[in-house]
């Protein structure tokens, strides 16, 4: 299959196409003229990448792959210190320049969304995602059956190599450097933790299943369990043998925090999916390859 994804040199993107690289697909790059592909090295050479500044650009390399499918992983989080309209392009002006361009593709096309679970309150990056999923599902249901919008609705996932910007991985950080303090919330916070391989191989189902999925599906991708924040923070501690001290209720919530979080798995599991992997066996294995050295 000739796959099409944005956002390869991000944390998913890359592990995405490194699979689907490996299974054999024909996969195809959508980046950014700076995007570094560290995540992807050695393979660079086996992928088909267009590095593109324009819209225009962007329409030409789209409508030279003509993909089969575009799995839609690029955004911008507004953690680097972005502006509300570099977020907007990250997260809903690039996916409607590739809609665009596949209106002249010949064939049918997947689009395979990047959703957030995040209510679209709680922060603009949350809000800006629900604003493209709004136009995909429209889009796709003006579309007469030739474009299909699959809705990711992804929880909290981690793994080895993610960014250092995200909790899980500050958290893992910062207990195996043994800081001598963690501020933190009071930590009451429920949120549904996904291993990375598990991530993938949800998106692997979405792939392979596609022709069966309704032309427009919001779909829920998680373990299924919502531990608290402080239950993830201390079972890091303990795999890590950590002397860190933690400081629970050192920080104060977020406005518009989000108390709790959990995925309704029930359609995954009905194509077959289930995830492998419980928070302290995920856990485990990113600590072993994210510190091995």
């Amino acid at each position: 299959m000739k796959i099409l994804i944005t956002g390869a040199s991000g944390f998913l993107g890359s592990a995405l196409a490194t699979h689907w690289l490996n299974s054999g697909h024909q996969v195809f790059l959508l980046l950014r003229p700076t995007s570094q592909l560290h995540r992807l090295r050695g393979l660079d050479a086996s992928f088909n990448i267009g590095r593109c500044t324009t819209d225009t650009e962007v329409d030409a390399f789209v409508k030279k792959v003509q993909p089969q499918a575009v799995v839609h992983t690029a955004c911008a989080y507004g953690r680097l210190g972005e502006t509300r309209l570099q977020l907007l392009d990250a997260n809903l002006r690039l996916g409607l320049v590739i809609w665009q361009a596949l209106q002249c593709t010949a064939q049918p096309v997947s689009f395979i969304n990047t959703g957030s679970a995040l209510a679209p309150e709680v922060s603009p990056y949350a809000l800006s995602k629900h604003q493209f999923a709004q136009w995909g599902r429209m889009l796709a249901a003006q579309s007469c059956g030739k474009l299909k919008f699959v809705n990711v609705l992804l929880q909290h996932m981690y793994g080895p190599g993610d960014d250092a910007s995200k909790f899980t991985t500050h958290v893992l950080h910062a207990c195996h450097r043994n800081d001598p303090v963690l501020k933190l919330t009071a930590g009451e916070q429920t949120r549904d933790f996904i291993y990375i391989d598990d991530v993938v191989s949800a998106y692997d189902s979405l792939l392979t299943q596609c022709n069966q999925l309704d032309a427009v599906l919001d779909i829920e991708v998680g373990s299924g369990m919502a531990p608290t924040i402080r239950q993830f923070v201390e079972t890091a501690h303990h795999l890590t043998a950590s002397r860190t001290e933690l400081l629970f209720g050192a920080l104060p919530y977020r406005t518009n925090e989000a108390m709790h979080c959990l995925a309704n798995v029930a359609r995954m599991k009905q194509l077959g999916w289930k995830p492998a992997y419980d928070l302290n066996a995920g856990l485990k294995k990113t600590i072993e390859q994210e510190f091995k050295k």
